[in-house]
């Protein structure tokens, strides 16, 4: 799902659907899978080469952890302390369905999202907000990510709508998101997968039809979880 230096390769069909069922790439829209994170698969705290930010340039600190959701904290796959400026939430799809807390805490898998939702509009959150996931690429240390379940090819239910609009007015209080769409990297507030183009992996995850629903989802925000 999330990459550093990406290395575009070919995948046959069969690896193209493992890798789907963890948001890679969506085969519905023949997206190329552009290879993993190349970085340790153990935790750590800063990547390969990286520097740590200056502390100036350290995001304000909101709660880590969304309360009323299931906390289910990954040990692997993800950067502590990663994030270095706090943009918005980034909209994704799965490409299956079931929790991925298992998949994330497989090593060699080397992707994860802050966020997961279910079709019933459960959340489960794997990744600290102060922390980086492995989820969009060049996007992972500015944005915070949520896994929807399902397929590109179905748009969100209506009790994922409203869970991701429970994220996002969290993310409001705790962390400043504006109310208002993202179309680009430099961007604030809600935004796709997409969005991002080659350097967060040239997906089109998560696909026309739950990037339509953003602005349904922003609307939710608005009407039932005023501030």
């Amino acid at each position: 799902m999330t990459h550093r230096k990406p290395k575009p390769r070919l995948l046959s069909r069969r690896t193209a659907m493992v890798c789907t069922s963890s948001g890679l790439i969506a085969t519905a829209f023949g997206v190329v899978g552009f290879g993993r994170d190349p970085g340790p698969v153990r935790t750590y705290a800063r990547e390969e080469g990286e520097s740590a930010p200056p502390p100036e340039t350290s995001p304000a600190r909101g709660q880590a952890w969304m309360p009323d959701v299931n906390r289910r904290p990954l040990e692997v796959n993800f950067t502590p302390g990663g994030i270095r400026e706090m943009r918005g939430l980034v909209l994704h799809v799965q490409e299956g369905e079931n929790s991925l807390h298992d998949r994330f805490s497989d090593p060699a898998v080397e992707c994860s999202s802050h966020f997961w939702v279910s079709q019933a509009g459960e959340i489960e959150q794997y990744v600290s907000a102060h922390d980086r996931a492995w989820a969009q690429g060049a996007g992972n240390p500015s944005w915070l990510s949520v896994e929807t379940s399902g397929f590109a090819s179905r748009p969100l239910t209506a009790r994922q709508v409203d869970a991701v609009a429970r994220i996002y007015a969290w993310g409001m209080a705790q962390h400043g998101w504006p109310l208002e769409p993202a179309s680009t990297p430099l961007g604030l507030g809600f935004g796709v997968h997409s969005m991002g183009g080659r350097d967060w992996g040239g997906h089109a995850c998560p696909g026309p039809l739950r990037s339509a629903q953003t602005g349904a989802i922003l609307g939710a925000v608005r009407t039932r979880y005023p501030r």
